[in-house]
């Protein structure tokens, strides 16, 4: 069941537990895998694209580890997500959504929405000044 027929259920309707706690919300590592299937991206791929450490990027893909907001952005954008896809990503892994309002954050919605390539986007939202 999609969260938004859970809300609109707890607006219309008694309060049921079970349905709850039998509709748990996904993992964020396997929100990722989904996505890596998808756009037909590698665990590998994610994590030299990313520069992570081989342990730790595939404890982050399998779960074991939780992966920070910024890592989610850049798997995000690895994965070129559309923002609705983004903030759905961040929202299941327990992170702020992109606020518009916050300069990193709009830079982040900003090459979303203009498509811009992962490195050209990390650049933008996270260049040194």
């Amino acid at each position: 069941m999609i969260t938004r027929d859970l809300e609109q259920m707890l607006r219309e309707e008694e309060f049921n537990e079970k349905l709850i706690a039998e509709n748990k919300a996904p993992k964020v590592y396997t929100v990722i895998e989904k996505y890596m299937e998808e756009k037909n991206i590698q665990r590998t791929d994610i994590i030299r694209f990313l520069n992570l450490d081989r342990t730790y990027g595939y404890q982050i893909l399998n779960g074991t580890r939780a992966p920070t907001r910024v890592h989610l952005i850049k798997i995000g954008l690895l994965l070129k997500l559309s923002l609705e896809e983004m903030q759905r990503l961040l929202k299941i892994g327990g992170k702020e959504i992109l606020y518009a309002r916050n300069m990193t954050d709009a830079k982040a919605i900003y090459a979303i929405e203009h498509n811009l390539g992962y490195e050209e986007a990390c650049e933008f939202i996270w260049e040194e000044k």
